[in-house]
């Protein structure tokens, strides 16, 4: 019996957890039972660029086709490409990971002759800002419930997911499991401080995310400020690409902070960056999904400060690993790292609760053997309805 052919769909604003999950995926999924093909985005932004670089890295094969979107005026010739890249690759299995290729497969989902599968991973829904708002209505309402499954990482997203359409039988919950073997590679934490000039006896909090709004970053940088005599040795590294990169270096220099603030951009030593840390903040202001950045962040043994908000306290045992703050509050936050910064024994007691709690609960086996087995109910669902 030949493996399923499945194809995967993903528009890249920023490198992110999504993308991480597929990576994941590519590589430990069964490659008896799947053969996986990726197809990003041809986008004028350029940051599909990072995630093909980052799996052809761990060796991965991605094909020159690309998904054409420079706005909605390309509906049709995307739709047009999804069409040929099915028969082209003999697809039986669309897996669309973002809201764009979400609504691009979901809507008039007749017209794909294959079983499809959607991960809606977050969403962002400021009363601000209305396009974003406008996109996951129709994503939630008119997309989702035309697939045979969907995949989310929380059961926070779940209860979002079911405020629209889609019944509940069709949503799997199958939290992001983590290949404990990656972390025990990368940089020392000397190599990494003296690579980024941060001093070895530097406090150094830290973050790992995409630079954008919903992220937080200006709070952290209030209350790194507040902070900032108290603790002269408090240092922030900040790690990720996005629209904020200028934006937040010149607030930095604003608040008098810039010699204290490290920006990596897009950095491939991961467990590396995270051994630079002591302590990693999740500062976030709007509803995550699942935070993937705090699991890694607990298998390189840091404890965690994360917003409690979405799906981020389903992520680490608040107390015990980490502490949860409310989230835009820069006190609360300030209080926490000033908690965590002068009790460094208490940190290692953190970390290592946090490592046994990951690998205890998101495993990748466990992961991958859902995946599986959600892709197989919706083939079986595709074929009975044909």
């Amino acid at each position: 019996m030949r493996p399923v052919n499945v194809l995967y769909l993903i528009r890249t604003w920023a490198f992110g957890g999504s993308h991480t999950i597929i990576l994941l995926l590519l590589k430990h999924l069964p490659k008896d039972r799947f053969n996986i093909t990726v197809i990003p985005y041809e986008t004028p932004s350029g940051t599909d660029r990072q995630f093909i670089e980052a799996a052809r890295k761990e060796g991965h094969f991605i094909p020159d086709d690309r998904i054409p979107w420079d706005g909605r005026t390309d509906w049709f010739s995307a739709r047009r490409k999804i069409r040929e890249l099915i028969g082209k690759h003999h697809i039986d299995l669309i897996h669309a990971h973002d809201t764009n290729s979400i609504v691009l497969v979901g809507v008039r989902r007749k017209r794909w002759p294959c079983a499809c599968v959607a991960s809606p991973y977050g969403w962002w829904e400021t009363w601000y800002r209305f396009r974003a708002r406008a996109n996951h209505w129709v994503e939630r309402n008119l997309a989702l419930p035309n697939f045979e499954r969907v995949i989310t990482v929380s059961n926070d997203m779940k209860t979002k997911i079911l405020k629209g359409r889609t019944e509940e039988d069709k949503i799997r919950v199958i939290h992001t499991g983590l290949d404990l073997t990656k972390f025990d590679s990368g940089g020392s934490r000397p190599e990494v401080r003296r690579k980024l000039g941060i001093p070895d006896e530097a406090i150094v909090a830290g973050t790992v995310s995409r630079l954008f709004p919903e992220k937080g970053h200006r709070y952290l940088l209030d209350a790194v400020k507040i902070l900032a005599n108290e603790i002269p040795a408090l240092r922030l590294l900040i790690v990720g690409t996005g629209d904020l990169r200028r934006p937040l270096e010149n607030y930095a220099s604003e608040l008098g902070l810039r010699s204290r603030v490290t920006f990596t951009g897009f950095y491939d030593d991961l467990p590396g960056a995270l051994r630079g840390m002591d302590i990693f903040v999740q500062p976030s202001v709007q509803e995550e999904g699942f935070p993937t950045a705090v699991l890694e962040a607990q298998l390189a043994r840091r404890p965690v400060i994360a917003s409690d908000i979405g799906g981020a306290r389903e992520t680490f045992d608040a107390g015990h690993a980490g502490l949860l703050v409310p989230p835009k509050n820069v006190n609360a936050l300030a209080d926490a790292l000033r908690a965590l910064a002068k009790d460094p024994e208490r940190c290692v007691r953190m970390g290592e609760r946090g490592r046994a709690f990951v690998e205890q609960r998101f495993t990748l086996s466990a992961m991958t053997a859902k995946v599986t087995e959600t892709y197989i109910e919706a083939l079986d669902e595709y074929n009975r309805r044909q």
